[in-house]
């Protein structure tokens, strides 16, 4: 009977879509024991190292962990005063509720599996065959930041994120019936995360259960760029995955974004028109807009080069016209000049400074300043043929690039907020008081 109860467990395991528990209650029942010796046959089987159980409010998979045999003895001992609540029959499905938050599960002990367990299918999907010897579902794999660069250059896929979070599909065709790519290309990633390593260097996450998701060419792909050492997923993300809760924080780069928007809402209340052309929320916001950035000369490159076609690029001439002039005189020699037209960043500054005063212009100066770095910036690719390189230290410069721009856009809105007009004009909590992340 013991044997035959090890193997059922066994092969409700192996024969399981999603690498499941059988619930603790259907043992008596398929067996005909009364409830609390079946406990008492599977403490024993826990004891011996072939079974290890399960118990929260959903232990049909291995979630976290494998506990400890002498908790798992004592959930067992004390399951023996749960009662049955409710038993409801489907066909030939019976389903039976027990009468607690914290119903138990068991599987098979990976010492167990690592034992009995045919191993040949999984010879090629890792992250499956880990699964299959029964590793924690939400346990966390790391990986350089690069894994992701396959995807996010590549227009058949979709690749969308938030602040510290994405997820990853194949696209379709115009019906919405066939994948573009092919078949072992097909592939959904349901979510992953932002982590680091030890150093700080940046990486991206994905829980096991995900992985196994992936075809087996993206597998191996993914698994030649797992990382190694001391390495921590941010604590949104955990909160929001694991913890199921809420996070507060945003990204500077949703905060750059939200100042913006709102910096552009400000001006059409307070001037009658937009100050930007283009705004870039939700499906707007493009995908190179994130922390999720390989360290390469070419990635930083292109990222200045958006950020000024967001700033720049984007602010609307026709604000101006009639406010300030919008072409200088040059001289080009003797008797000759050229009418140019001034660029956008000289004209807004030239025009808040005839319209906002302050005791120190310089003030005004020091908010441009950030803007015209990234145009001249912009400049040193545009003009030169550079090799590609990789070098962390371009997450640094992104990084303070952002937060120059971020602290500049922020400084306008609230010199815009001042203006009588504007006063009506809702500004977000979270861009006053919330917890802005530069991770």
């Amino acid at each position: 009977m013991i044997n035959k109860i090890k193997e059922r467990i066994y092969d409700f395991f192996v024969n399981s879509y999603d690498f499941n528990g059988i619930p603790l209650r259907q043992i008596s029942t398929e067996f005909k024991i009364k409830y609390k010796p079946s406990i008492d046959i599977i403490k024993s089987l826990v004891e011996e190292g072939a079974v290890s159980i399960q118990s929260s409010t959903n232990p049909h998979i291995i979630f976290f962990q494998h506990y400890p045999t002498e908790i798992q003895l004592k959930i067992l001992e004390d399951a023996k005063k749960i009662k049955a609540r409710k038993i409801t029959t489907i066909g030939d499905i019976v389903i039976m509720s027990e009468g607690t938050e914290y119903p138990i599960c068991l599987f098979p002990s990976q010492s167990y599996l690592y034992s009995k367990r045919d191993l040949s299918e999984f010879s090629k999907t890792e992250y499956t065959r880990q699964l299959a010897l029964g590793e924690p579902q939400l346990k966390p794999i790391f990986f350089e930041i690069e894994v992701l660069e396959r995807y996010i250059n590549d227009p058949r896929f979709d690749f969308k994120f938030d602040d510290y979070s994405g997820g990853i599909s194949c696209k379709y065709d115009d019906e919405g019936n066939n994948p573009i790519v092919r078949e072992e290309d097909q592939i959904f990633l349901k979510t992953f995360g932002l982590g680091f390593d030890e150093s700080g260097k940046r990486l991206a996450v994905v829980y096991l259960r995900y992985l196994k998701d992936l075809t087996w060419e993206h597998q191996v792909y993914w698994k030649s760029k797992e990382a190694s050492g001391d390495c921590k997923m941010v604590k949104e993300y955990h909160d929001n995955t694991v913890n199921g809760s809420w996070t507060f924080s945003s990204s500077i780069f949703s905060a750059f974004i939200g100042e913006s928007t709102c910096l552009n809402q400000l001006a059409i209340a307070g001037f009658g028109k937009p100050i930007f052309q283009k705004e870039f929320n939700d499906e707007k916001r493009p995908k190179e807009f994130t922390f999720f950035f390989t360290p390469t000369l070419k990635n930083y490159n292109e990222f200045i080069l958006l950020l000024d076609k967001m700033i720049s690029d984007n602010i609307n001439k026709e604000f101006f016209n009639g406010e300030i002039e919008l072409y200088e005189i040059q001289k080009i020699e003797e008797g000759l000049v050229e009418r140019k037209p001034k660029g956008t960043l000289r004209l807004f500054e030239e025009w808040l400074t005839s319209k906002y005063s302050v005791q120190d212009q310089n003030l005004i100066k020091e908010v441009f300043e950030p803007f015209k770095n990234v145009r001249k910036e912009r400049q040193n690719p545009a003009h030169k043929i550079n090799e590609n390189v990789y070098d962390e230290k371009y997450t640094d410069r992104q990084r303070e690039v952002i937060k120059g721009c971020y602290d500049s856009v922020r400084l306008l809105r609230q010199i815009f907020q001042r203006h009588p007009k504007a006063r009506n004009v809702e500004i977000p909590n979270w861009l006053d008081s919330g917890n802005i992340k530069e991770f």
